[in-house]
Formats: structure tokens, C-alpha cells, sequence
């Protein structure tokens, strides 16, 4: 079976994830709106185009402009809010957490155990002391 690996980076990845967020965010709200009878086609008559407009915008089809973003909002009686901030990170997630010792100092390295584990392990350090540890608690 023949598999493929492609690394788009991390400035397309972000604007990627941005993107399909405020893509999540208009459906949503749509979904909400449509209860109250706003449907695409009503958005589509309220901005003077054609429904197929509205569904390429929404499907990821068509770029979204700030203006067509807007545009969306009015039609939906919805206020646009931005904001721009410093990423959150936690270990784990895709991009990799910086490591590097030159400006942040000494690497602390903290190993997830249970409360219980790690007890034992520090009362075996003490008594015996471990220089190292295989992670296994007995």
C-alpha cells in the first residue's frame, strides 16, 4: 500500500484551522438561524446573489473575504468580533513545544504518573539511591 506524507507547514496549517473555524462558526450560527426560517437561500436574497454563492462560501469552495464575512454577519443580524492573541500550547498537540536550553534554561523534565507512583518512586530514590528509574512501578 503506498501512503504519503506531506508537511504543509506551520503558516498554512494555522490559516487552515482558521479558516475552517470560522467556516464551523457561520454554520453553526446558520444551523441556529434556520430554525427561525433563515436559510441559504434567504441569505443569498438578502445579499442580492445567487444561493450557489452562499454554498460555495460556507462548503470551503470559494475564498471568504473580510467583506463577504461581514456581509454574512449582516445578513444574519449577527455582530462580527475578532481577536488576536498569543497561541496557547500544551504538550501533546501537534506542533512541537520548544526544548531549546540557550534562552530558556535548564530542561525540567516532569513525568505524569499517578500521585501513588510517584510516591514510591521518591521513597525508592531515597532509600536506595536510584540514579535512574525504569518508569515501572512494582
Amino acid at each position: 500500500m503506498t501512503s504519503y506524507h506531506f508537511d504543509i507547514g506551520g503558516r498554512a496549517q494555522k490559516a487552515g484551522r482558521f479558516i475552517a473555524r470560522v467556516r464551523d462558526e457561520l454554520l453553526k450560527v446558520l444551523s441556529e438561524k434556520k430554525r427561525d426560517g433563515l436559510t441559504q437561500q434567504a441569505l443569498a436574497k438578502r445579499l442580492g446573489v445567487n444561493r450557489s454563492v452562499i454554498n460555495r462560501q460556507l462548503s470551503g469552495e470559494s475564498n471568504l473575504t473580510l467583506r463577504s464575512l461581514a456581509d454574512l454577519a449582516w445578513a444574519m443580524d449577527m455582530e462580527l468580533s475578532f481577536e488576536l492573541r498569543q497561541p496557547e500550547r500544551h504538550p501533546g498537540q501537534n506542533e512541537p513545544v520548544t526544548t531549546s536550553t540557550l534562552s530558556y534554561g535548564q530542561i525540567k523534565v516532569v513525568n505524569i504518573r499517578s500521585v501513588k507512583n510517584d510516591c514510591i518512586l521518591d521513597q525508592r530514590a531515597r532509600n536506595s539511591n536510584y540514579q535512574s528509574f525504569s518508569g515501572a512501578a512494582e
